[in-house]
């Protein structure tokens, strides 16, 4: 007769099962950890984009002059020099976005107290901004999100149920008494015993059961969607970032808009008491005989279309003001903007600017974001050919019996690995790597397309701030000889020299060129925050900071009716 304490009881054979299955998992554990080093699919590199190191427009002084031979002479061989070395300027080099960097609030570069309270508005109520914003965040929790990937999923699900079968359904096994011999150690039928088979027609279930489930990043899918991840709320920042830079420019153009469009309003109210003086002069003299009954329809002709331009204007206005208004996040009816006249100059640009300042452009760097999830999606779509494998482990108690669900009796687990392998999917694990390899080259050629953009948005602005500068200057010259000329035809009529028609065409010379003098201007402040714009923000951050603006009086008359001043 063996002892009984030689044979294993149930409590060691558990405690075994137990032992083994830690082993194998610690084991599987160490495998899948060693095996996560690996990455399926390329690692991102920036690629090169074609940059000059400075701007065609954006020269200083002293280049303009170095291409330019003596007495105003073009130099040939210089210019020929000069562009040689431009096109030796333009290389490839890697994209480093700058976007981070602060832009600060570049609008008070105008030195305009209602411009900066418009913008501070701006940046608290506009809806767009807003709108970005949640769009960032919501984001920035999709990283959150897929970095939760990495963890395994631990939880509990106690429940209870009171199970019932119906006795007429087909193949019911309905639970009955089944009775079996007894046999004695002699081999003899020592008696007979009864126990049930079958299931019962209702029963009680209360468990406890918990579950953890984990996926092993083998190959590096995981990972790769975390990288895809980050650069989406990247990509989803530096749009919101565009969003700012945009809105707070747009609402400096409408602002300078509106200005503009209140000297155009000075110019006509300034003409308006011109026209009426010179009717009055015509009309006396066409009552003394002296003046014929053309005279006098030309120039109440003149005041009545000067007035007709004038309260047309004044629409236009009321639109740009309007405009301001749903920038700011507030109804139409409730903003009013003082009528302020454009006068001065704006500031004068810094004497170098380089070309690395676009690399703080945020729509760049969105760009330069998305090429980094394009290319991320390429190791997920590979991954996906790959088994993957999860780990998983139930446990819990469970029992027929409330009172019964806490003792030892009740216990259950099971662990094991669960592997995917694919073998067969029409095709469709193909399709989606030739997807993400054509998505990355397209977001390569958009990335790329947009540097071209930024750089032609960048020469555009700083082609206008030149050439309307010197356009200003000739135009200051016209409005000059045009009232000039005005006032000797004016006097040529008085002295009874000429006809009306010969002042008429001259004062009519002498408004256009005023009001083309207040475009001009109009422009140029206009071109500066495109400037602004395209190069992602202001310059200080870079010790640029641009010349003071001297002030220049503009040709917009002023209540005095004196004539206009030149401004460079």
């Amino acid at each position: 007769m063996v002892s009984k304490h030689l044979l294993p009881s149930k409590r060691d054979r558990a405690k075994g099962a137990i032992r083994g299955a830690a082993l194998r998992g610690c084991l599987l554990l160490i495998a899948l950890g060693l095996a996560e080093g690996c990455m399926i699919g390329p690692d991102y590199k920036r690629p090169a984009v074609e940059t000059p190191t400075n701007f065609k427009w954006g020269e200083s002084p002293s280049s303009e002059k170095a291409a330019t031979g003596q007495n105003g002479q073009a130099a040939n061989a210089t210019v020929h020099a000069s562009v040689e070395g431009a096109a030796q300027n333009i290389r490839w080099r890697k994209a480093l976005p700058q976007d981070a960097i602060a832009k600060g609030e570049w609008w008070k570069i105008f030195d305009d107290p209602v411009l900066d309270q418009l913008e501070s508005q701006l940046s608290i109520g506009n809806q767009q901004i807003k709108l970005a914003f949640a769009q960032a965040t919501a984001s920035r929790a999709q990283v959150g999100q897929a970095l939760a990937n990495f963890f395994p999923n631990v939880g509990v699900a106690p429940f209870y149920s009171n199970i019932s079968f119906s006795q007429n359904q087909p193949f019911f096994f309905q639970q009955h008494q089944v009775q079996a011999p007894v046999i004695g150690s002699n081999g003899q039928q020592i008696g007979t015993t009864q126990f049930p088979v079958g299931l019962p027609l209702s029963w009680q279930e209360y468990a406890i059961p918990g579950y953890a489930v984990y996926e092993a990043d083998i190959w590096g899918q995981l990972r790769r969607g975390l990288e895809s991840a980050k650069a989406s709320a990247q990509a989803t920042q530096a749009a919101y970032e565009t969003v700012i830079l945009s809105l707070h420019a747009e609402l400096a153009i409408q602002y300078f808009f509106l200005r503009y469009i209140d000297a155009q309003l000075a110019v006509y109210k300034y003409m308006v008491d011109v026209f009426r003086d010179n009717l009055y002069l015509v009309q006396s003299r066409y009552d003394g005989g002296v003046a014929n009954e053309l005279d006098l329809a030309r120039a109440k002709t003149d005041l009545a279309t000067a007035q007709s331009q004038y309260i047309g204007l004044q629409n236009t206005r009321a639109q740009a003001e309007n405009a301001i208004a749903t920038l700011l996040g507030k109804p139409a009816s409730t903003v009013r903007v003082a009528p302020n006249v454009l006068r001065d100059a704006p500031p004068v640009l810094p004497t170098y600017l380089p070309s690395d300042l676009l690399q703080r452009r945020p729509d760049v760097a969105q760009a330069e974001r998305q090429m980094a999830r394009a290319n991320a999606t390429i190791g997920m779509a590979l991954g996906a050919f790959f088994p993957s494998v999860n780990l998983f482990a139930v446990g819990g108690l469970i029992s027929d019996a409330a009172s019964l669900l806490f003792q030892g009796g009740s216990r259950f687990w099971s662990i094991g690995p669960f592997i995917n392998i694919p073998l067969f999917e029409g095709g469709r694990l193909v399709a989606g790597v030739e997807f993400a390899r054509a998505s990355y080259q397209a977001a390569v050629a958009n990335y790329r397309q947009q540097v071209l953009s930024a750089f032609q948005e960048t020469e555009n602005a700083l082609a206008a701030i030149k050439i309307l500068r010197d356009q200003q200057e000739a135009q200051n010259r016209t409005v000059a000889f045009a009232k000039q000329q005005y006032d000797v035809s004016l006097v040529r009529f008085k002295e009874g020299m000429v006809n009306y028609i010969e002042v008429d065409t001259t004062e009519r010379t002498w408004l256009s060129a005023q009001l083309l003098d207040v475009q001009i201007l109009g422009q140029r402040y206009i071109a500066l925050v495109s400037l602004i714009r395209a190069l992602g923000g202001g310059w200080k951050d870079y010790s640029m900071r641009p010349l003071a603006a001297t002030p220049e009086s503009s040709s917009v008359p002023s209540e005095a009716h004196s004539a206009p001043r030149k401004r460079g």
